[in-house]
């Protein structure tokens, strides 16, 4: 069985194409793997193209890997993935496959799903795209809202404000929002999505710590000396109830920026693909006196697609055998980040599967890296001043789960053995271990007691991330271990 999980040899017709016979090449001593990566080098120009708008292949070849992410994602893991010829990209997820696809591929109208495939050609369009699609496209967003770390200063008497937003925008130009904040201080004045300027970590390039013009307006306040924008709010926000600290704003209508010349539909599409790029800000009187001239805001909270529900939400009772899938999608941290950063392009995506009698299994892709990987471990949050530097996004914590690593003295020791080393990067710049088990790290009492911290990381997932060290980060760090690249685990 090769590595795209197939019972049949890679294709020959592709490597021959590319002047690389797999026969000769085996007799020269270069394994099927090394084959197919001398073709995948061959292969360095040209573009991701779909098949057709939701058409899907009748036949996508042997399923690959399935990763959730936005469509740029999915087209960097195909990119990096050994054996990935294609994928299928249903809204937040897509699905790797090994098939050969092209424009002649016999395919099929599907609701939510596209097939992308590799080309060697450049692809041009003719046609402009219209202004406004012809048929109107509507999507349900979310955020979790706390105070940012960009937003925090000494004195500020609203430090534990949070609160939940949803959001149903429609490329015909309705928005609507429900929105809740709680443990505020002083009255709202702002409401509004922002869209990211990218920054130069992954951190100020998408909603957790970007900044970015205002587009979209919800509830606020128009008289002159507040905030505006070119577009009247709507409403005014709630205040506060004497009772329950809460303000809650039901039905609030939303209206278009005009000053980024955006129409409807073009940014919620865009919202679509790129959801991570928008985020949610609330703006106090209080926060809007001590930044003025600058309008920073006092909570803030990147926006995701809402994914429809496939289960129960009750969780079932602690059984045995109980297993669970989780994933984790890496990149450099703003904590990890250092001038000379030889792994600074890192990035990756590693799927889980956690058993509470102990089985725990990982398949973790790296790419974009230099150095050697010397350890990747699931680490707990520890302290923080912010919800921000409490869970996962920005926390820091000590590890539980090791996986794979280097066990020789001098390298990273968190008190057991890695189960295997991590796969070196291909010629491709990519590293795939797969099937890697996972080892419980004792507490400092000795206690490893992996049902329960199963348990925890299941219902609990925004307090643990999966880490990964190289051996540039571990020289650069040392004594901490802060990594190279990581993510926030979250539950399928």
């Amino acid at each position: 069985q090769n590595l795209r999980g197939a019972d049949q040899p890679w294709p020959d017709p592709e490597i021959e194409a590319a002047g690389l016979n797999l026969a000769d090449l085996n007799l020269a001593g270069v394994d099927e793997v090394e084959a197919m990566t001398r073709w995948y080098s061959s292969q360095s120009t040209g573009s991701w193209i779909p098949l057709g708008d939701h058409v899907v292949a009748d036949d996508e070849g042997g399923s690959l890997f399935s990763v959730i992410g936005n469509l740029d994602f999915c087209k960097k893991i195909c990119s990096n993935y050994q054996g990935c010829r294609s994928f299928a990209f249903c809204e937040s997820m897509c699905f790797l496959k090994g098939g050969a696809v092209d424009l002649t591929t016999p395919h099929h109208n599907n609701t939510f799903c596209t097939t992308y495939y590799w080309s060697a050609e450049t692809v041009t369009t003719t046609s402009a795209p219209p202004s406004e699609d012809p048929y109107t496209v509507c999507k349900d967003f979310q955020a979790d809202l706390s105070m940012s770390v960009l937003q925090e200063y000494d004195g500020n008497p609203e430090a534990d404000i949070r609160g939940t937003v949803r959001l149903w925008m429609c490329t015909n130009g309705t928005f609507q929002a429900n929105l809740t904040v709680k443990d505020g201080f002083s009255e709202i004045i702002a409401t509004q999505v922002h869209h990211c300027q990218r920054g130069p970590t992954p951190q100020t390039s998408t909603g957790v710590m970007c900044w970015g013009p205002p587009v979209v307006n919800f509830c606020g306040i128009n008289g002159p000396g507040y905030i505006q924008d070119g577009a009247d709010y709507t409403s005014a926000c709630e205040g506060y109830n004497a009772t329950t600290g809460e303000s809650v704003n039901r039905n609030l209508q939303g209206v278009l920026v005009p000053a980024l010349g955006l129409t409807h539909s073009n940014l919620v599409l865009d919202m679509i693909e790129h959801p991570e790029t928008y985020y949610f800000s609330v703006h106090s009187l209080a926060s809007y006196n001590h930044w003025h001239p600058e309008s920073k805001g006092v909570a803030r909270g990147m926006l995701s697609i809402v994914l429809p529900p496939t289960t129960t939400t009750m969780m079932p009772a602690i059984e045995e055998d109980s297993c669970f899938n989780l994933y984790s999608r890496l990149e450099m941290n703003e904590l990890q980040a250092y001038r000379g950063n030889a792994d600074a392009k890192a990035s990756g995506y590693a799927s889980f599967n956690f058993c509470t009698n102990g089985t725990m299994t990982a398949t973790i892709l790296i790419f974009g890296g230099v150095s050697e990987i010397i350890a990747t471990d699931v680490q707990r949050c520890e302290g923080g001043d912010t919800v921000m530097t409490q869970t996962a996004e920005m926390c820091e914590g000590r590890p539980v789960i090791a996986f794979c690593g280097k066990n020789a003295p001098g390298y990273l020791d968190v008190g057991v053995e890695y189960s295997k080393e991590c796969a070196r990067y291909s010629d491709r710049g990519s590293s795939r271990t797969e099937h890697v088990p996972g080892v419980v790290i004792p507490d400092e009492t000795g206690n490893t007691n992996t049902a329960a911290l199963v348990w925890d990381i299941i219902s609990r997932p925004n307090m643990y991330f999966f880490n990964v060290h190289s051996l540039d980060s571990y020289g650069h760090w040392y004594p901490q271990h802060l990594g190279m690249c990581r993510g926030a685990m979250n539950v399928w």
